[in-house]
């Protein structure tokens, strides 16, 4: 019987996608080196660069040193307006990391998850262009274009399946490790534009804010909260249907990371997976 092969789901989640960067630091470390790895949006970003060879302090030091973040606070509007922006900053930033490397030919077998717009199903990547199927995986509906690949139209992937445990298992997968980093509803800090007491009636229904009184909130805000509803549901379906054998679920309460500030990140995702490295052990025969 050879070794079991380990397998990592690494969640989409924006910005607190930094801590699969801490996860990936922490399994280094204890000699832990997956086979199989599958992520979604920025987990399909940091596990791929990851996949291709990148050091991994090299990837922390670009975090640190906001080189994500440029990509993030510089979009330009593109046309045909099918997107916010046209992802050419993912391109070249991708490019220059991990150079024309094709799937197929890396030394870990990784899927790249990303979204079928017209069918409404998960769609992962397991050959050609690293950088084109990371391009698909990022592009959330309405900030970047959606992307061609086998003639098929594709978008984020955590539009359908923002926590990748089935496709780590159907990889080949003896042991999953699977790190979410999807912000929670509750956590969300909603606000807006302070409310008049009674605007056509309507202002009166909603709820108070933290402070009693209430607010409309702007459209991005709206639509931020919905996509963080809609996710996390997701994810805990399946999570529920697809248990991994390892669970890790960061803890960033201390300082949130966001595209604009680094926060505790890289650093949420080392203590967590360090906390969970007992289970670990276990899981993929080492104790």
């Amino acid at each position: 019987m050879g070794e079991r092969k380990i397998g990592l789901a690494l969640s989409s989640g924006g910005a607190r996608g930094s801590a699969h960067i801490g996860v990936l630091k922490t399994l280094a470390k204890q000699g832990i080196h997956p086979d199989i790895i599958a992520g979604t949006s920025m987990g399909a970003e940091i596990g791929g660069i990851h996949a291709a060879g990148v050091d991994l302090e090299r990837i922390a030091d670009l975090w640190r040193n906001n080189a994500f973040a440029q990509v993030f606070r510089t979009l330009l509007p593109t046309i045909p307006w099918s997107g916010w922006s046209s992802g050419h900053g993912i391109t070249r930033l991708l490019t220059g990391l991990v150079g024309e490397r094709r799937i197929e030919d890396l030394d870990v077998s990784l899927a790249v998850v990303a979204t079928d717009l017209q069918a409404g199903t998960p769609f992962p990547i397991t050959a050609g262009s690293l950088v084109e199927a990371i391009r698909a995986s990022v592009s959330v509906p309405g900030l970047f274009t959606p992307v061609w690949i086998d003639k098929r139209l594709l978008i984020d992937g955590g539009v359908s399946n923002p926590m990748p445990v089935d496709i780590v298992r159907q990889l080949g997968a003896d042991v999953v490790i699977a790190v979410d980093v999807l912000v929670e509803p509750s956590e969300v800090k909603l606000s807006g534009i302070p409310a008049r007491e009674r605007v056509l009636g309507i202002a009166e229904q909603w709820p108070p804010s933290a402070n009693g009184r209430r607010f409309h909130p702007s459209v991005f805000s709206v639509l931020f909260q919905m996509s963080t509803v809609f996710q996390k549901r997701l994810c805990d379906q399946i999570l529920a249907t697809h248990p991994p054998d390892v669970l890790i679920r960061p803890d960033f309460t201390a300082d949130p990371p966001t595209y604009g500030h680094v926060g505790c990140g890289i650093e949420a995702g080392e203590s967590a997976a360090t906390a969970a490295m007992p289970d670990i052990l276990r899981a993929v025969g080492q104790i």
